[in-house]
């Protein structure tokens, strides 16, 4: 028999991540989700903080803290997230491509990370540096970037809780994409029996010219 030229399917699966591996990407993905998230929920606390106290410093604080952090962190968080995730689909039976639910979070990672280098981090930079005076003085310096700061992390909060729900339920079927058998199907699996396929305690048709009886035992 000539052997057949491997599937392009065939050729994308050969990738296979080692479970120890496996455990340690996952650790990664969790810990840049997670730490995302938390980082999110301060981001909020500082820009609210800056945007409702009547303290001087501490308007100046909020601001600053926000604008030494968001460059630094979150950067590394959204790459590290989206590597480790693209990481974990394409080095398992997942895939990137064979599953709704597993297509929906690579969007949403893509998206998030393109959105904190266009949006978020340009915003944080240009928040000046060295903020003193009274509350409405700092807030007038930074203008319209302390107001711009509070949506972004509101959004990837969302977003990434709704990533993390589709880890958890696993919703929806395979994409238009999929190709090959579905996970946690083998090659040998069957489909349905065909019409022309007869239960095995059926007895042979009869040979034409013969009846049952004169059929070879």
């Amino acid at each position: 028999m000539r052997a057949q030229a491997p599937s392009a399917y065939g050729a994308a699966m050969a990738f296979s991540l080692s479970r120890p591996w496996r455990r340690t990407v996952l650790v990664g993905h969790v810990l840049c989700g997670v730490g995302w998230m938390g980082l999110d929920l301060g981001l909020v606390v500082l820009v609210i903080a800056g945007a409702s106290s009547d303290s001087g410093p501490t308007v100046a604080a909020a601001y600053t803290a926000a604008r030494l952090v968001i460059p630094v962190v979150v950067p590394v968080l959204a790459v590290g997230m989206l590597l480790t995730g693209i990481l974990l689909g394409w080095g398992t039976k997942w895939g990137l491509l064979q599953w709704t639910w597993v297509l929906t979070k690579l969007v949403i990672g893509i998206v998030l990370t393109v959105l904190v280098f266009v949006a978020l981090v340009p915003g944080a930079l240009s928040i000046p540096v060295d903020l003193t005076g009274t509350a409405d003085q700092v807030r007038e310096t930074v203008g319209g970037a302390g107001r711009d700061l509070l949506f972004p992390p509101i959004v990837s909060f969302l977003a990434l809780g709704f990533a993390l729900v589709l880890s958890i339920w696993k919703p929806w079927g395979r994409t238009r994409w999929a190709k090959g058998p579905a996970a946690g199907t083998t090659s040998g699996s069957r489909g349905p029996r065909s019409r022309a396929a007869r239960p095995a305690d059926e007895p042979a048709a009869a040979a034409p010219g013969r009846t049952p009886s004169q059929q070879p035992g």
